[in-house]
C-alpha cells in the first residue's frame, strides 16, 4: 500500500470491535519509528498486550492514556504538550468521541499535530466536524453472514493521494492486520512449488508426454506457485485414498501442510506429513484464520481437505474469503483443495486455476491453467498406486 495517503490527519471510525485499533497501530507503525499513543478508554497494559500480539515493538510507542478526567481542554492542553516533549514521527488518537462534538474542539485536534496523525472514534465520529476536517477519512465496519465474520475498511475521502481501493476486506490476526486482496490467477507463477513424486499416483508415460510437449517447463505434473488446484472426488474409500495418496506424492516433493474439517482422511495417510483438525465453525473468525497461518507456516503446499463442510455451513463466500487470505498472506503458496461428494459448480470455478473431477474410477479435467492437452481418464489401481491412463471418453 501507498502509505503517503496517511501524511496528514486520518479520522478512522466505526463500531466496537472491528479492527479500528489494530489497523492504526499497524498504519503508525509503518509510518514511522517513535509514535505516539494517546488513549482515552483504554490501560496502557492493555495497549501493550494489544501491540505484543500484532507484533508491534513497545518501545517504538511512547503510551499515555487519560482515562476518568472529564476536563477535556484540560487534556488537549496535555496532550500537546506531551506530543511537544516526545516528538514523534506519528500520533494515534483513540477515543476522539470524548471530546465535545462541536467544530471549535474538532479544530483544536486537528491543530496540535504536524506529523502525520492516525485518530480513532467510534460511529457517530463520521458524522461529526472533525470528520469535514480530516484529510483522510476511512469507515471501518464488520458484518456477519450466516455466522462468518466479514471486517471492510472504506475510503471515503483523500485529499493527499489515490487510496488503494475504495473499500479493503482484512482480517485482525496475530502478528498484525492481513489486508486481503482478490486473487488473480493470472499471477500464478510457472515455477513448480511440489512436482508429483509418482509413486502413488502415477500419470502413465503417454500422458507425461503429452504434457510436457504443452507445456515444455514441466517434465511432470505438478503445482505451480501461488496456484490452486480443486479435486472433486467421490464419497467412497478409494477416493479418500486416492487424495491421501496425492497429498503424499506433494508432501515428498515439498513440504506440505494437511488442513481438514473432515476426519475420513485420517486413516488413509501413510506419510509424515504436517496435518492439523479445524472445526468449520472455527473459520468462521478471524482465530480461524489465524490458525490456518500457523498450520501452514512455510510450507509451500497447503492441502485442505473437506472443504465441502465450509460451503456447506458458511457458504461459497466463506471459502472464497479463505482461500484470498492465504495467497495475500502468502502469494507464493500453491493451494490443493478436495471436496468430496459434491459437484463442481460455477459459483466455485473462478476461486481455482486448475478443477478436476475424479470418481468411480474416471478423473476429468474439467479446468487447467497449464493447457492440460488429455482431459480425460481412466483411474486404475494397480500394486498400491493410483495410474491415470488416457481415455477417449
Amino acid at each position: 500500500m501507498d502509505i503517503s495517503v496517511f501524511s496528514g490527519f486520518t479520522l478512522i471510525y466505526g463500531p466496537p470491535g472491528t479492527g479500528k485499533t489494530s489497523l492504526a497501530l499497524r498504519l503508525a507503525s509503518m509510518l514511522g519509528k517513535k509514535i505516539l499513543y494517546v488513549g482515552m478508554y483504554e490501560h496502557k497494559e492493555k495497549v501493550e498486550a494489544k501491540l505484543d500480539y500484532l507484533g508491534l515493538r513497545k518501545d517504538a510507542f511512547r503510551i499515555y492514556d487519560f482515562l476518568n478526567i472529564s476536563e477535556h481542554e484540560a487534556v488537549l492542553e496535555m496532550i500537546g504538550e506531551i506530543y511537544v516533549k516526545e516528538a514523534p514521527d506519528v500520533v494515534v488518537l483513540d477515543g476522539v468521541n470524548y471530546f465535545p462534538d462541536d467544530r471549535e474542539a474538532a479544530s483544536a485536534i486537528y491543530r496540535i499535530f504536524d506529523v502525520p496523525a492516525l485518530a480513532i472514534g467510534e460511529e457517530p465520529a463520521g458524522e461529526r466536524p472533525l470528520a469535514y476536517m480530516a484529510d483522510l477519512l476511512i469507515e471501518v465496519r464488520q458484518e456477519f453472514l450466516r455466522g462468518a465474520r466479514y471486517r471492510y475498511a472504506r475510503f471515503l475521502k483523500s485529499r493527499l493521494g489515490q487510496p488503494p481501493a475504495s473499500e479493503l476486506r482484512f482480517a485482525v490476526v496475530r502478528g498484525g492486520p492481513v489486508l486481503i486482496e482478490p486473487w488473480d490467477e493470472g499471477k500464478a507463477s510457472f515455477r513448480p512449488a511440489a512436482s508429483l513424486a509418482m509413486r502413488r499416483v502415477v500419470f502413465v508415460e503417454e500422458a507425461v508426454k503429452a504434457l510436457a510437449a504443452a507445456r515444455q517447463e514441466y517434465a511432470r505434473p505438478g503445482l505451480p506457485e501461488g496456484s490452486r488446484v480443486a479435486d472433486f472426488v467421490g464419497q467412497g474409500p478409494e477416493d479418500a485414498a486416492l487424495a491421501a495418496a496425492l497429498l503424499c506424492d506433494y508432501a515428498e516433493s515439498a513440504k506440505t501442510a494437511l488442513v481438514y474439517t473432515n476426519k475420513t482422511i485420517e486413516r488413509f495417510v501413510k506419510c509424515d506429513v504436517g496435518r492439523i483438525l479445524i472445526s468449520v465453525d472455527a473459520l468462521s473468525d478471524d482465530k480461524g484464520l489465524e490458525t490456518l497461518m500457523d498450520a501452514v507456516g512455510d510450507a509451500k503446499v497447503a492441502f485442505l481437505y473437506g472443504m465441502e463442510q465450509v460451503v456447506s455451513r458458511l457458504g461459497a463466500r466463506r471459502l472464497r474469503l479463505i482461500l484470498d487470505f492465504l495467497n495475500s498472506w502468502r502469494p507464493d503458496l500453491a493451494i490443493l483443495a478436495v471436496f468430496s461428494g459434491v459437484e463442481p459448480s460455477p459459483r466455485l470455478f473462478d476461486m481455482f486455476n486448475t478443477v478436476w473431477r475424479i470418481e468411480g474410477g474416471r478423473a476429468e479435467v474439467v479446468k487447467s491453467m497449464l493447457g492440460w492437452p488429455v482431459r480425460h481418464f481412466k483411474v486404475e489401481r494397480r500394486e498400491g498406486a493410483f495410474y491415470f491412463v488416457p481415455s477417449s471418453i
